[in-house]
């Protein structure tokens, strides 16, 4: 992998992993419900997940057939009446100007609780049932576990939905608390239990897995999720792709990973989604899919690096299309500021102008770079630049600059400034400079080709001149003798 793609992989692992801290998932996404009810029945049994009969199984299915009915014994009306009493200072009637009083609740129930020989398995299961419910609204979570694992001693003289809800609030509640072991052993009792698992419990098991560091069966599980719910005709929850892209990335599954972003974008388009998108195919070496995504995410204004704003317009430039280059580049350093004006991103300018045919802005452009560098070799393409349009004085004048400051080959610079001084007509020049441009062997041949030129044209020059003198002598002479006024010149 290439320097760039590992600084890619490390940057992109930062903003996926970044989404799903483990230690924040569980109290992100799980919450316990509150148990205000006496009806057991609340826990539907089909809302309910198991593990199976293996823990080493890779993906969690649900049990093959129902549990056996279960003979449940009756609930007094004094339990009734009871519970009603404890009901009302937790959740008071609207007309009867009472406020919630959690504390006498529990003084109710503890007392219950002092006296639970005489109530049946059924009976005491509602009483830590309601226990629980106070516990958990007064935030003590130990309490709350403690009360709902008294709740499912009672199996099997307890409703299955009873029992079925109260393991899946207690797994709930063990992961909320980070003990994802004791989360597991919860859920592990659900196995024979029900039948059926929905896609939202797949991926709450996703969560556990990923919590507990099993990340392959976490991929397992979050993958079902998603692949029920598409056989539906919906679309998985954002999580669940979020998911989804951090486990592959992980497992360094980039084409994968590529695959859920596609997802995300389509259903759930965020500027952040668009730049992973981006930096994966960038990893996947699919270039001009990254240059499309990094266009998207330019239009809804959500590029702001320097490094990333430069390198689309590098590749604009590789795939010939300068003028989008140079409009990244002038909007980025002169209207957003993002991109700093330095030698190196002004020259980049330059070459994109130049290449859009903008000559103008282009050498105004260069102009800027060289005037920054503190090498020669910008001046020396400026000198370049000037030649091209015909501005042979500042051709010359940004050659000399360029010898001044030192350049790779000075040869090339000799030897351009010689041709800038020839179409100025200046021949001693040229081929003083010329000479300098033939000690080196690469520009030997064609230094000495225009110095040959300049000599040549620099003869006819003074040939020219020396007839001109002779022809104004031979005519002051003709005048003096004849008092004839003839032509100026030969």
């Amino acid at each position: 992998m290439t320097r760039l793609g590992v600084k890619t992989v490390n940057k992109v692992k930062a903003t996926i992993a970044g989404t799903l801290n483990r230690s924040l998932l569980a109290a992100a996404l799980i919450t316990a419900p509150a148990v205000s009810t006496v009806v057991a029945d609340a826990f539907a049994p089909d809302t309910a997940w198991t593990f199976g009969t293996a823990a080493a199984q890779e993906l969690i299915r649900p049990a093959s057939n129902p549990p056996e009915p279960r003979r449940i014994p009756g609930i007094s009306q004094r339990l009734n009446e009871e519970l009603s009493e404890v009901q009302a200072f937790i959740d008071p009637e609207e007309d009867s100007g009472r406020e919630p009083d959690l504390g006498e609740a529990l003084n109710l129930l503890q007392e219950m609780e002092s006296n639970i020989s005489e109530y049946n398995a059924y009976e005491q299961a509602q009483i830590y049932n309601f226990m629980a419910n106070v516990h958990f609204q007064q935030d003590n979570m130990q309490k709350t576990i403690e009360a709902f694992e008294k709740v499912v001693a009672r199996s099997p003289q307890i409703p299955t939905g009873l029992e079925t809800g109260t393991w899946q609030i207690l797994g709930k509640l063990h992961m909320q608390e980070e003990d994802f072991a004791a989360a597991l052993d919860a859920f592990e009792n659900w196995t024979n239990l029900v039948t059926s698992i929905n896609a939202d419990q797949y991926y709450t098991f996703s969560l556990l897995f990923y919590q507990m560091g099993q990340e392959d069966r976490a991929l397992a599980h979050v993958n079902k999720a998603v692949s029920m719910t598409e056989a539906e005709g919906e679309v998985p929850e954002e999580n669940w792709f979020a998911m989804q892209r951090l486990l592959y990335f992980e497992k360094e599954d980039y084409q994968s990973t590529a695959e859920v972003l596609e997802k995300m974008v389509r259903h759930y388009p965020k500027v952040s989604t668009w730049r992973q998108l981006s930096d994966m195919y960038s990893l996947l070496e699919r270039f001009d899919d990254r240059l499309h995504t990094l266009e998207v995410v330019y239009l809804l204004g959500g590029l702001d690096k320097e490094n990333i704003l430069v390198s689309m317009a590098s590749m604009y430039l590789d795939r010939e299309v300068p003028y989008e280059a140079a409009q990244v580049l002038d909007k980025g350093i002169y209207e957003d500021e993002i991109i700093e004006p330095t030698a190196r991103n002004l020259e980049l300018l330059a070459n994109a102008w130049s290449l859009a045919q903008e000559t103008e802005k282009s050498m105004v452009e260069m102009e800027k770079a060289a005037q920054k560098s503190e090498e020669g070799d910008l001046f020396a393409r400026l000198s370049a630049i000037y030649m091209l349009n015909d501005r042979y004085e500042q051709s010359v004048e940004a050659a000399q600059e360029a010898l001044d400051k030192g350049v790779d080959r000075p040869d090339q610079v000799y030897l351009r400034m010689g041709t800038a001084y020839v179409n100025l007509e200046q021949y001693e020049d040229a081929i003083e400079v010329l000479k300098e441009a033939a000690k080196d062997k690469r520009s030997e041949e064609a230094a000495k080709q225009w110095i040959k030129y300049a000599e040549g044209e620099k003869a006819r020059e003074e040939e020219a001149r020396r007839q001109e003198e002779a022809y104004q002598k031979r005519k002051k002479k003709w005048e003096e003798e004849d008092g004839l006024v003839l032509p100026g010149s030969a």
